[in-house]
């Protein structure tokens, strides 16, 4: 349009830019005897706006104009199209031929010069992929614009589609705003559904192979299995070594935890510990659930001698603990952390005795959790006598034998099984009693002596010694 066509209709050049670029035109062109003839308004408008104004001579032909300009958009966007097309093309047959998420971002990277970033669902960076011979990038975290622009970077991002009809990450463009173009943009729109078609092989096969994971687990530690030699080449096609000695740890969140939602913290807890056993145990076969984690733990092998294996027992104590400090020193962001505890089965020092080493776990756990409440480490190992009698307890002949030790004192005064536990703890020793249990030494010998005329019996005597020290363990038990 010319500024006289302008006049004729009443309209300023500044006014019709307005509202051009309110419409989202790219650029104006008008055909006027010189800039001056614009106007410094409308001249400042542009600039301000960043419009592009081109100034036409008097004669030009803007019909002939207008068909260049749509001829030249026209075979411009559709030789785009066939570039993008053509690139995508080249992506989809990597993905035929099992290039994967990391080869198919590589050729795209390579391609197009810039880095190829995927992300997951929550924004996380899953990987990125460098055009070649350029090295990666220092990702800020979290991935935004606005760090990038820090770097004098920019990006183009499309979400991923899943075929479940949401988002299963995204996929991005990064680097120079200069060397950003149109076909940018319609390259990823027709590369993101390749990256979903594997993020979906991707999570099949994972499903595949967890199934696989929790099938071979489950018969290792139940025992499912015909020949201990085709067992262990099962475990061994899925990374794990079990030839050496092994222990089975289980880690339960408290019964009295209510259920928690998938995006809680707490839903996190199977995670940390997962990482956590990783880290002290490379090599260890870690089974997640949601309130319960199961490990096969590897040790290194030993030989046939008590003492040895009461060192192992200890080791595999104490780096459990280091592993239970760390999980207790990470941050929470606030929010409670489950209650949870653990059970620890003896040694297996074969494939044979993994599945009494779980079920030795599971009892610890249990008997543990009873006597000596949540929060705490449970060896089967160290829980002595108590294994046998937490089986025994409610038989009648447990009982009998409880009432028949103790129900002299029990029936007299209750507090004469504190003075007998506190003489057991102390070995005897009347002046460490004294200390310990802040009484009068005289008190003391009084109360012992009262202790053994109710029971018509000397304390020297070591056969009662051993039934008191059995009926005090029961006592223990059913207090609980």
């Amino acid at each position: 349009m010319t500024l006289s066509q302008l006049r004729r209709l009443d309209e300023t050049l500044p006014h019709l830019l307005k509202s051009l670029h309110q419409a989202g035109v790219a650029v104006v062109a008008v055909a006027a005897p010189s800039v001056e003839a614009l106007g410094a308004e409308a001249r400042d408008f542009a600039d301000q706006m960043h419009l592009p104004l081109i100034l036409l001579p008097l004669n030009a032909l803007l019909e002939e104009i207008e068909r260049e300009v749509i001829t030249f958009v026209v075979s411009f966007r559709g030789e785009t199209e066939r570039k993008a097309t053509e690139i995508a093309s080249q992506l989809m047959q990597l993905s035929l031929q099992g290039a994967g998420i990391q080869g198919v971002c590589e050729h795209l990277a390579t391609n197009r010069g810039k880095w190829v970033v995927i992300q997951d669902a929550d924004q996380h960076v899953r990987l990125q992929a460098s055009p070649a011979n350029v090295p990666p990038l220092l990702l800020p975290s979290p991935l935004s614009d606005e760090q990038l622009r820090l770097q004098g970077l920019v990006r183009v991002v499309e979400p991923i589609p899943s075929s479940r009809h949401e988002i299963a990450g995204y996929l991005s463009l990064v680097g120079n705003e200069s060397d950003f173009d149109y076909l940018e943009r319609i390259i990823l729109g027709q590369a993101t559904p390749i990256i979903a078609i594997e993020f979906a092989r991707e999570r099949d096969r994972t499903e595949v192979e967890s199934r696989y994971q929790v099938e071979a687990f489950t018969d290792v530690i139940q025992g499912h299995y015909q020949q201990p030699e085709e067992m262990m080449a099962r475990a061994r096609l899925l990374g794990y070594d079990l030839t050496t000695p092994q222990a089975v740890v289980v880690f339960e969140i408290s019964p009295n935890e209510h259920d928690f939602p998938a995006s809680s913290q707490y839903a996190q807890w199977s995670k940390r510990v997962r990482e956590e056993l990783l880290r002290e145990w490379s090599g260890c076969w870690v089974q997640n659930e949601a309130r319960r984690v199961i490990a096969i733990l590897p040790l290194p092998p030993f030989e046939d001698q008590s003492e040895t294996e009461r060192e192992h027992e200890n080791s595999l104590y104490s780096r459990l603990e280091r592993v239970v400090f760390r999980i207790s020193s990470q941050k929470s962001n606030g929010t409670a952390r489950p209650t949870y505890s653990c059970g620890i089965g003896r040694i297996a020092k074969s494939l044979q005795g993994l599945p009494l080493s779980f079920r030795e776990a599971q009892q610890a756990l249990e008997i543990g959790r009873r006597l000596f409440g949540e929060g705490n480490l449970h060896s089967f190992a160290r829980l002595g006598i108590y294994r046998l009698l937490f089986h025994l307890n409610g038989h009648s002949e447990l009982d009998d034998f409880y009432y028949e030790t103790l129900g002299p004192l029990l029936n007299n005064d209750s507090t004469y099984v504190e003075t007998l536990e506190g003489f057991f703890r102390c070995n005897g020793n009347l002046s460490e009693m004294a200390r310990t249990m802040h009484f009068h030494r005289n008190s003391l010998l009084y109360r012992l002596n009262r202790i053994e005329a109710l029971l018509g019996r000397s304390l020297e005597d070591p056969e009662l010694r051993l039934a008191l020290q059995i009926a005090l363990k029961i006592h223990h038990l059913k207090k609980h």
